[in-house]
């Protein structure tokens, strides 16, 4: 054997031993990849036994099936963030085509923990090929529900903002409670909830409310409130809803007191 084909050879294993470290299967010749990492906000930590699968695959066609175009499977994943690199064959895209990324975690004890509900579009059409999934929780360990679990158990549930501050604006003839509160800025603590006021005589109830997450022992940390928002709650029309000359007391969230003075 010459020399020059000896040296090929040589770096060609060596680059298939560089491959196969990375946890994936894919040709020498035209390989590429899609990374990223995955995690999620639930205050829950992994067993040994947990499983990560990450796929990549042709998700152009929303009447047929989508075709598996790669995978890796990392066993032991530790605790996330968890980091992961999907190699694929480029001859396998075709650059018309719309390809996505998913991912998902099965615990030791066969039960799908978490899921990724939100696409994400990679490697053609302008997407990336590095990813950060945050994926929802399907369901808590068992030792953590205290009685049945369901699946409404995940759901949100809608409670008073926490109200930093309140003013009333005049716009013209039109009366409005501007009403200042804090969130936390974590992904899932927040969603825009009711904005409204009701009329009781001379007493206005103004609820500004958020839907979170529901107080379970896995909930996410939404206690620290660095995110400052407001809302605009229209509380009437002089010489229509409100009488002019009279008195209005406003309670916002059931705490806050003001005077609304019609003109």
């Amino acid at each position: 054997m010459s020399h020059s084909r000896r040296v090929a050879l040589l770096v060609a294993a060596a680059l298939m031993a560089v491959v196969t470290g990375c946890g994936g299967s894919v040709s020498v010749f035209g390989g590429s990849s899609v990374s990223g990492t995955v995690t999620y906000s639930e205050r829950i930590a992994l067993t040994p036994g947990a499983t990560l699968t990450v796929q990549v695959r042709d998700t152009s066609y929303a009447d047929a099936s989508a075709e598996l175009i790669a995978e890796q499977v990392i066993s032991d994943p530790g605790q996330v963030p968890i980091s992961f690199r999907v190699e694929y064959d480029r001859d396998d895209i075709d650059s018309r085509n719309t390809y996505s990324v998913s991912a998902r975690i099965e615990e030791s004890d066969g039960r799908l923990a978490f899921i990724n509900d939100t696409a994400y579009d990679v490697i053609t059409r302008g997407n990336p090929s590095k990813v950060d999934m945050v994926l929802v929780l399907v369901e808590p360990p068992p030792e953590m529900v205290d009685g049945d679990w369901s699946a409404e158990d995940r759901r949100p549930v809608e409670a008073p903002v926490h109200v930093t501050g309140t003013e009333i604006v005049w716009e013209g003839q039109q009366a409005f409670v501007h009403v200042l509160f804090a969130v936390s800025d974590v992904d899932g603590c927040y969603r825009i909830g009711r904005e409204e006021a009701t009329r009781d005589g001379r007493r206005i109830v103004v609820d500004v409310t958020a839907w979170v997450p529901r107080p379970t022992p896995w909930a996410i940390d939404c206690s620290d409130r660095t995110l400052e928002l407001d809302a605009w709650v229209h509380l009437g029309d002089a010489g229509d809803t409100l009488a002019p000359g009279e008195t209005y007391t406003v309670e916002v969230n059931g705490a806050e007191s003001l005077t609304l003075a019609v003109p």
